[in-house]
């Protein structure tokens, strides 16, 4: 049974900082060039208790990531329709997995070497902390390396596409959202 909240892809979206919608997308934009010319994803600490560096995707397939981008700002993030996909297989076969969502108290009893996978999950007072929306996995690295040949471009429309071909040539495989019927805002 196939069902359309599952994926054997993870996705890696860029985004921008601020508060300006524009200025999000073209600093998502540069920071997908960044990703490309150096081939590699760097890992980030935010939001990772004990400051661990990771490389983060996500599980959530394609025809989900307009519901990812629209609930984005209310956690204050500002996902944008660029990034990179890999399968599941490939991440996991280089150390990546998902995460483990718990209590605050859980991530002092896990192994130190799986730590860096915990996720804060809480209901209560003063308000919930629930980052499941993100289907995270994570691979505790400063970065990243990426195999062109297993690696597609996500981007939000055929110019976009033509931009990239005409910088990157055939280096890349790409996914057009635009093309898939993905509704992408614009700006």
């Amino acid at each position: 049974m196939v069902r359309d909240d599952l994926s054997d892809r993870l996705i890696h979206l860029t985004r921008g900082a601020g508060t300006d919608e524009t200025k999000h997308r073209e600093e998502a934009l540069v920071n997908l060039v960044e990703i490309l010319k150096s081939n590699a994803l760097k890992g980030g600490n935010g939001y990772i208790k004990g400051g661990y560096r990771c490389v983060c995707f996500s599980e959530a397939p394609v025809s989900k990531l307009p519901t990812i981008m629209a609930n984005a700002p209310a956690h204050k993030f500002k996902y944008q329709p660029y990034g990179v996909m890999v399968t599941k297989r490939w991440f996991y076969e280089k150390g990546g997995r998902p995460v483990i969502y718990g209590s605050a108290d859980e991530f002092d009893r896990l192994p130190e070497d799986m730590k860096h996978r915990h996720v804060q999950l809480y209901f209560g007072k003063p308000h919930d902390v629930d980052f499941t929306w993100e289907r995270e996995w994570r691979l505790k690295a400063d970065q990243f390396p990426l195999d062109a040949e297993k690696v597609t471009v996500i981007l939000p429309d055929r110019s976009a596409r033509d931009v990239f071909v005409s910088q990157f040539q055939d280096r890349w495989h790409y996914l057009v959202l635009s093309d898939l019927g993905v509704p992408i805002n614009p700006l």
